[in-house]
C-alpha cells in the first residue's frame, strides 16, 4: 500500500488511482486503511448554471427526488444507509454540480454502491406523477421558508436580478422560480435526467479502507452493465455587464436590522484573481482584525457584523460585501465609508500582514480538510469536477500562496469597479413600524 498523501514544496498531493468504466463513469480510489470506513462521494456535472428555458430549480429538485429509486421499494435512501451503519450521509446542489455522499463501514460499502447505482440507472422507472408532485411541494415550501419568508431573503433575489440579465440561469438562484418548479412534469424531468445524469457525466470517489482492485471489482459489479454514454456539452454565457452603479432598496418585514450589501460580478474559478479576491475578503472582514470589521464594528460601532465573500464557478464569480447595521445607523454613511475603503485598495494600499494572514488561514483550512477520509473525498471530487484532476487540490493552494498585495490591488481594480457596483439596502419595516408606534422614526 502506498502512502495516501505526499508533499512537494509545501503542496499536498493526494494519491489517487483513476479508472474509467465502459459506461464512461469515472472512478477515483484513495486508499487509506487507517480506519475501517469508506467515504463514497458521487458528483454529477449539473447545477443551476445548466438550467434554462423554464427549468430553473430543476437540479435542486432532482436532489430531493434522488432520495428514492426503483429498487428501494418505496423506502428512503437515508433510512437504508442509516440502518447499514452510515456515519454521515447528505446531498447538496450548487451552481455547477450536484453531490451525494455517505461514509460507510467497510463491510457495508456495497450497500452504498447499490444505492448510488440504483438512482443513477433506475431513477426514472420509479418516478410517477404523485411522487413528483410531492417533491415539487417540498421544494416550493423550502423556497418560502428559506428565501421568501426569511430575514434578508428579498435582498438575495434583488442582488441576483441586478447582477444578471433576464434568462441567465444564475439570475434565479439555485432554488429556482416558483413558476418553473410548479410547471415541472414527468416528461420534463425525464428529459433533464436523460441529459445530465448519465454515467459519463458523473465521477465517483471511494476513499478509505478499499484497494483500487477491490474498488474496480465492486464498481464493475454495480455499474458495469450501464451502457456507454457521452458527457453532454454545457452551455456557456457571456459575462454579464453591469452598467451601474445600481442602487436598490428593499423592504423586509422580517429583518430586525438594516443591511447594506454591495455586489460585483467576479472572475471564474481556478484563476489567480479568484485567489486574490479571496485574500481581500479575509483582509477586509476577518472578525477582530479585518479592516472593514475593525472600522465598522469596533471603532465606529455602526455595524453588528461585516462579511465579505468571493465565490466562483464555471460561468464566473461574485463578490459580496455585507454590513449588518446597528439600530439607527444611516445606510448612506456606511456606503460612503465603503467607497473610501474600496478607493484605498484600488489606489494600492493593502496591508501585507493581512494578505499573509489570509494565506495562512487558507493553508490551515486545507490541513484541516486533509484530516479524515470524508473531507479528503470531498476535496478530491470538488477539484476533479472543477479542474478535471485531483491535482486541483494542490493547485488551489499554490494559487493562494502566490497572492501578493500587488496582485490583490490589481484584482480589485479589474473586478471591483465602482461603475459596475450593485448596492442593495435592506429597510427593516418591522423596526420602522415599531419606532413609529413609539413616536420616533429610525433613520
Amino acid at each position: 500500500m502506498t502512502e495516501p498523501l505526499r508533499w512537494a514544496e509545501g503542496i499536498p498531493e493526494l494519491v489517487v488511482d483513476e479508472q474509467r468504466l465502459p459506461s464512461g463513469l469515472e472512478l477515483l480510489v484513495h486508499e487509506d486503511h487507517t480506519v475501517p470506513l469508506v467515504a463514497v462521494w458521487v458528483g454529477y456535472r449539473v447545477g443551476s448554471s445548466d438550467e434554462g428555458d423554464g427549468t430553473s430549480g430543476f437540479a435542486h429538485l432532482f436532489e430531493h427526488m434522488f432520495k428514492n429509486s426503483l429498487h428501494l421499494g418505496g423506502r428512503h435512501h437515508y433510512e437504508v444507509l442509516r440502518e447499514a451503519g452510515a456515519t454521515d450521509a447528505n446531498a447538496q446542489t450548487g451552481t455547477d454540480r450536484t453531490l451525494y455522499h455517505e461514509v460507510m463501514p467497510r463491510a457495508a460499502l456495497e450497500t452504498a454502491l447499490w444505492i448510488e447505482a440504483d438512482r443513477m440507472g433506475f431513477f426514472l422507472p420509479g418516478l410517477d406523477g404523485a411522487r413528483l408532485d410531492k417533491q415539487i411541494a417540498v421544494v416550493q415550501s423550502e423556497r418560502r421558508q428559506r428565501y421568501e419568508n426569511a430575514p434578508y431573503g428579498p435582498e438575495r433575489f434583488a442582488a441576483a436580478e441586478a447582477l444578471y440579465p433576464d434568462g441567465h440561469p444564475l439570475r434565479y438562484l439555485t432554488i429556482g422560480r416558483h413558476a418553473d418548479i410548479a410547471a415541472a412534469t414527468v416528461a420534463k424531468v425525464a428529459a433533464f435526467y436523460r441529459t445530465w445524469y448519465v454515467p459519463a457525466n458523473a465521477t465517483i470517489v471511494l476513499a478509505g479502507d478499499v484497494t483500487p482492485a477491490e474498488a474496480s471489482e465492486l464498481c464493475a459489479r454495480w455499474f458495469g452493465d450501464f451502457p456507454p454514454s457521452v458527457r453532454p456539452p454545457r452551455r456557456s454565457w457571456p459575462r454579464p455587464e453591469v452598467r451601474g452603479p445600481i442602487a436598490v432598496t428593499v423592504d423586509d418585514k422580517l429583518a430586525a436590522l438594516g443591511r447594506v450589501r454591495r455586489s460585483w460580478i467576479g472572475p471564474a474559478a481556478n484563476s489567480d484573481d479568484d485567489a486574490a479576491l479571496d485574500a481581500l475578503a479575509v483582509a477586509w472582514a476577518l472578525p477582530g482584525s479585518g479592516r472593514l470589521w475593525r472600522t465598522l464594528v469596533h471603532e465606529r460601532r455602526w455595524a453588528q457584523r461585516v462579511s465579505v465573500g468571493a465565490s466562483s464557478g464555471r460561468l464566473g464569480g461574485e463578490v459580496h460585501v455585507t454590513v449588518d447595521l446597528q439600530s439607527g445607523v444611516d445606510p448612506a454613511a456606511v456606503a460612503a465609508l465603503l467607497d473610501v475603503e474600496l478607493a484605498t485598495v484600488r489606489a494600492g494600499e493593502v496591508d501585507e500582514r493581512a494578505v499573509r494572514r489570509a494565506i495562512h488561514r487558507r493553508e490551515a483550512a486545507m490541513l484541516w480538510r486533509l484530516d479524515g477520509i470524508g473531507r479528503r473525498a470531498a476535496l478530491m471530487l470538488s477539484a476533479h469536477l472543477t479542474s478535471g484532476s485531483v491535482r486541483g487540490v494542490g493547485e488551489a493552494l499554490a494559487r493562494m500562496q502566490r497572492v501578493t498585495p500587488a496582485s490583490v490591488v490589481e484584482a480589485a481594480r479589474r473586478w471591483l469597479d465602482p461603475a459596475r457596483l450593485v448596492e442593495v439596502v435592506t429597510r427593516p419595516t418591522r423596526a420602522v413600524a415599531s419606532a413609529a408606534g413609539a413616536g420616533t422614526l429610525s433613520r
